[in-house]
């Protein structure tokens, strides 16, 4: 479900599906009838399991920095649709979605609720004349709506195991679903990824005559971004600015960019004593805790916790054990989240609760600080606008 896309499909009388339908018959065919926005800019394509969308944020910010005007699609987005496609970093507007959704509701191809708003997020770039689309795939990659553009390069920032029921069960296979965006005769960046799938990746870069670029972790750079997975991260961005802008890029322009670039839910400090942090997978909470360790090392931890039952909880369970002496288990409205009492019952901490995600406030007395993680989703319903959590964290902290 991508929330605020009810809205403009009601508005329009767009008749999108939300069901998942892996393929590039029907985006191509829609791409076709809107006289291809997809190749109306420079692209950069992104697909990982973990690090798409620092990776994403850090590269559009350095780009921005060497003046070019910039478009990102992010996925999944923080609150709703608006923020997962940013014009030089501002949500698109209202205005512009209407726009662009009575353009959509001209063609006669059926799609589904992401082909939709990957169109939309083409025909958003085009009409705003950006110099750069940074384009983050949906799922996998091979036959991910996004994968029609023609990039300039292409980064994979890890592969782990994830979405089993559509990519498979092995690091082999996702890796060549997120190999699927390497372009004949472009170049591809990766992070540091397991043999197995770094072997697959190169395999395909060879096929296609694609330069492979794997760059060394940043040391020297201060980052906002907390965790030496960051730092991988931010060398994939310096990589990806190299090649796109050539002799244009300047290094300390884009060192000063990556100090400044923050992104919601990673790491992020929201107020004191209060961290969000969105690892939902194995990988993700390997770096969180990881973060924590380095970070924190001499401090007790409570985390809070709500998670989408496809997703591996028992593994991520475990992993968050490490670093917790207390744990609040919470449900969300999603319906894909997993009843909170499972997490609880799993649980091994001694000290651990069921609470109503409103009164989930960090212990200030003993200055015990407090994770809540397991989810983006979970994340972005608590930190909306409207919600009783903030409004007390505010009253109380």
């Amino acid at each position: 479900m991508i929330k605020g896309l009810e809205q403009y499909k009601e508005r329009w009388n767009l008749m999108s599906e939300s069901a998942v339908k892996p393929g590039l018959n029907a985006i191509e065919e829609a791409m076709k009838e809107l006289e291809d926005p997809h190749l109306a800019t420079k692209t950069v394509h992104i697909a990982g399991t973990n690090g798409k969308g620092s990776t994403a944020a850090m590269l559009a910010n350095i780009l921005k920095k060497h003046g070019k005007f910039v478009g990102t699609f992010y996925s999944p987005g923080i609150h709703d649709l608006h923020d997962q496609i940013q014009i030089d970093g501002n949500n698109i507007t209202e205005q512009s979605m209407d726009e662009i959704m009575q353009q959509l509701a001209k063609i006669n191809t059926k799609l589904t609720d992401f082909e939709l708003l990957t169109a939309a997020a083409f025909l958003a770039f085009r009409n705003h004349r950006v110099d750069f689309a940074i384009i983050e795939a949906g799922m996998g990659g091979r036959f991910d709506s996004t994968n029609v553009i023609r990039p300039e390069v292409s980064i994979i920032p890890s592969v782990a195991i994830e979405h089993a029921d559509f990519l498979g069960s092995t690091l082999k296979e996702i890796a060549w679903h997120k190999g699927g965006i390497i372009k004949k005769w472009q170049p591809v960046i990766i992070g540091a990824l397991p043999e197995e799938a770094e072997n697959v990746i190169r395999d395909i870069a060879n096929t296609l005559h694609s330069d492979l670029i794997q760059p060394r972790k940043l040391e020297a750079t201060s980052l906002s971004l907390k965790g030496e997975h960051q730092r991988q991260n931010a060398a994939l961005a310096i990589a990806a600015a190299e090649e796109v802008l050539k002799l244009e890029y300047h290094p300390v322009t884009a060192h000063i960019a990556l100090v400044e670039t923050v992104l919601p839910f990673r790491f992020e400090e929201r107020y004191p004593g209060l961290i969000l942090d969105g690892a939902h997978n194995e990988a993700s909470t390997d770096a969180l805790v990881q973060t924590v360790k380095t970070e924190y090392s001499d401090e007790n931890f409570r985390v809070v916790v709500g998670i989408l039952k496809d997703k591996d909880y028992g593994t991520v369970l475990q992993k968050l054990e490490s670093i917790a002496d207390e744990a609040v288990f919470v449900d969300f409205d999603n319906e894909r989240a997993l009843d909170a009492r499972v997490l609880f019952e799993k649980c091994n901490i001694s000290s651990k609760t069921l609470i109503s995600q409103y009164d989930i406030l960090p212990l200030t007395k003993n200055k015990k600080k407090t994770i809540v993680t397991g989810s983006l989703y979970l994340l972005s319903s608590l930190t909306d606008e409207k919600s009783e959590f903030l409004q007390n964290y505010q009253l109380n902290a």
